[in-house]
């Protein structure tokens, strides 16, 4: 993955994709979470799609800036769970298949984008179809490691781990900084690349 397209352009796309991402995956997150028995993220207003209740700032800023971020998991009491804690492991799942099923979905209107629209319209729709497409793939990857800020980092809770709020900021700007770095775009690549040419054709 190279540097992304720091045009106007470029940062907007990804800051709509940015809605798009975090209103799936949180708005999914929370609706697991619920149906196996913690109504926790419904009163605490995350099972919707609206993207405010799911936004990370630092993922939010990762992901318009460099193309790769997170959205912040709801908060799961993996106790309450059906059929355990385990179950937590379908809660974080849920995220990450949601949006591979979004990207899906974005990737199948790009031709009629191209041609059911006017030349420049269509173009412009299929570039934003095309980047949110990759964006959503590369959030549901990112999203299974077991690190907070993360939605795998649920796992964490569900063992018992707790950790201090410095800590988690601690994590939260090392991973931006893998992010920056590239470090972590190199490290889902290949599946990423994969995914998007099932998705996209290449």
């Amino acid at each position: 993955m190279g540097w992304p397209d720091l045009t106007l352009q470029g940062l907007v796309f990804r800051a709509l994709s940015l809605l798009l991402v975090a209103g799936v995956q949180g708005g999914s997150m929370a609706a697991a979470a619920v149906l196996l028995g913690d109504r926790g993220p419904k009163y605490d207003g995350r099972l919707t799609l609206a993207p405010g209740s799911h936004i990370d700032p630092v993922g939010a800023f990762g992901l318009i800036v460099f193309g790769l971020g997170w959205t912040r998991p709801p908060d799961v009491e993996a106790g309450l769970l059906r059929p355990g804690p385990v179950a937590i492991v379908v809660v974080i799942l849920a995220g990450s298949l949601a949006l591979l099923a979004l990207s899906a979905v974005l990737g199948a209107l790009i031709v009629p984008a191209l041609t059911g629209m006017s030349y420049t319209a269509g173009l412009t729709a299929a570039a934003f179809l095309r980047t949110a497409a990759s964006l959503s793939i590369g959030c549901a990857l990112l999203a299974l490691f077991p690190i907070p800020p993360l939605a795998g980092g649920l796992v964490l809770g569900a063992a018992g781990v707790t950790l201090p709020p410095p800590v988690r900021s601690g994590l939260a700007i090392l991973l931006l900084a893998a992010v920056a770095a590239g470090l972590a775009g190199r490290l889902l690549g290949p599946l990423q690349a994969a995914l998007a040419a099932l998705v996209l054709g290449g």
